[in-house]
């Protein structure tokens, strides 16, 4: 590799006065490149966004075959009046990534954009940025790839966009063939374009010979975790916080400091923020049956449950194991609170973490165990995908079948609820938070979702 990077650098310099243009070349980044990506197309495609923790911000990513310079332009509505500059990065692998970020952005705003070099540009996309008089509504799920059942939930979400996506681990399943990473961006590019992707990590973004090189080339995203591997980030009334657990996140590591920082952190906010919700890949529980090693549930347990605990995670999304699995609030294997009906429907107050397995939006479905565990409150083999509804006051929690049947809902209250006794022996919520209620299921429902 070192001689064709050396092979490309003297080419380049040799042909530099009759070929290349200040926009068409740039040369720090020749080293880093294949030589087949010296004079390919500079034409855009893969073009996606994710956030940054400042809300007036968007940060927009784009491949090329060629090498390129890094241009966005983009304003409200179809006005491209305001343009920024970016960076280029290649990995081994016949493309050039390149990123940069939209800055100066309105709340509950509609933007259209460009990406390319100043000569060559790519179609107009568009975005609405959070509307913070509104609720959330984001999307969560893990192990994805590009199996029928994949497309069509990544057809279904680009239809009905919602204010992000967070995806916890094995996002394409390229397993070392590169241009699976590519046919999948272009595949999902319809979504990635208009609606935030957030992702961490899984066990299969480590790659036979690239180990993490695509996948920390593709998603480049800035924040205080100075990685691409995990990152905070709030939207309105939610601190979303995700974790790699394919790298080290044991006491003392350079993961673990930093969790610890940003749960403390947003714990101590919850004035402001009152959700915090952590996601990342391998699961801490699990009623996967494979006993040979397939999980680090236990690990995973020892190391971080306590840090969840004392700093009140709400909602923790993992993926890794291809089935739906919710758990009651539990604290080491126990379980705590069962809700205000005491049927698992309605949580009020901090009890403990629920954890949710949402390996579900495309892979074969594997077995859990026979016995389910007393802190699994609910499990299914399907795909599908979670949806959000977070307000200050509530969050409804929907698990969604990829045919548009709901499998599982629940309702987060912020605080503890009024109680008043209820006819099977446990309690109702007060009058407002009964209003609540029914004002988040109702607009939950104002749009046809998915498939009918």
């Amino acid at each position: 590799m070192a001689g064709q990077k050396l092979l490309t650098m003297v080419m380049f310099l040799l042909l530099l006065p009759a070929y290349a243009t200040p926009a068409q070349a740039q040369f720090g980044n020749l080293f880093d490149c294949p030589a087949s990506t010296l004079f390919a197309s500079n034409m855009p495609e893969q073009v996606h966004i994710a956030l940054l923790d400042d809300p007036n911000q968007m940060q927009v990513s784009w491949a090329t075959p060629g090498q390129t310079g890094s241009e966005v332009e983009y304003g409200l509505e179809e006005d491209l009046s305001q343009s920024a500059s970016g960076d280029e990065e290649c990995y081994d692998h016949d493309m050039v990534f390149h990123t940069a970020t939209m800055t100066g952005l309105e709340p509950a705003s509609n933007y259209s954009y460009r990406v390319g070099d100043g000569d060559s540009w790519s179609s107009m996309f568009s975005f609405s940025t959070y509307d913070p008089s509104s609720p959330l509504e984001f999307y969560g799920f893990g192990d994805h790839g590009m199996s029928s059942e994949a497309l069509i939930i990544g057809d279904n979400i680009a239809e009905f966009p919602l204010d992000l996506l967070i995806l916890s681990g094995d996002i394409s399943y390229a397993n070392g063939d590169q241009s699976v990473w590519d046919d999948y961006f272009r595949e999902n590019e319809p979504s990635m374009s208009s609606m935030p992707w957030m992702v961490v990590p899984g066990n299969h973004e480590n790659e036979t010979g690239y180990g993490f090189d695509a996948y920390e080339t593709r998603y480049e995203i800035p924040n205080d975790s100075n990685t691409d591997l995990y990152h905070a980030f709030t939207v309105g009334p939610v601190r979303f916080i995700g974790i790699s657990t394919e790298h080290d996140f044991s006491a003392g590591s350079t993961q673990f400091s930093w969790l610890m920082s940003e749960l403390t952190s947003a714990n101590a906010n919850r004035d402001t923020v009152p959700w915090l919700v952590v996601y990342g890949h391998k699961p801490m529980y699990t009623s996967h049956g494979d006993e040979g090693g397939h999980d680090i549930d236990e690990t995973i347990r020892q190391q971080l449950e306590t840090l969840f605990v004392d700093n009140e995670v709400d909602l923790v999304i993992w993926g890794h194991d291809h089935f739906y699995e919710r758990t009651w609030p539990v604290i080491d294997s126990v379980v705590q609170e069962k809700g205000t009906f005491g049927k698992g429907g309605e949580f009020a107050g901090s009890h403990a973490p629920i954890h949710l397995i949402v390996g579900t939006a495309g892979r074969g479905s594997y077995d859990y165990s026979e016995e389910q565990p007393e802190w699994s409150l609910y499990r299914e083999k399907s795909h599908g995908l979670m949806r959000f509804n977070a307000s200050m006051d509530s969050m409804l929690v929907e698990y969604m079948r990829y045919d548009g049947v709901i499998g599982d809902s629940f309702i987060l209250l912020n605080g503890e609820a009024t109680p008043t006794p209820g006819d099977d022996g446990g309690f109702l919520p007060a009058e407002g938070v009964i209003f609540t209620l029914m004002t988040l299921l109702l607009a939950a429902r104002r749009q046809q979702w998915f498939l009918e």
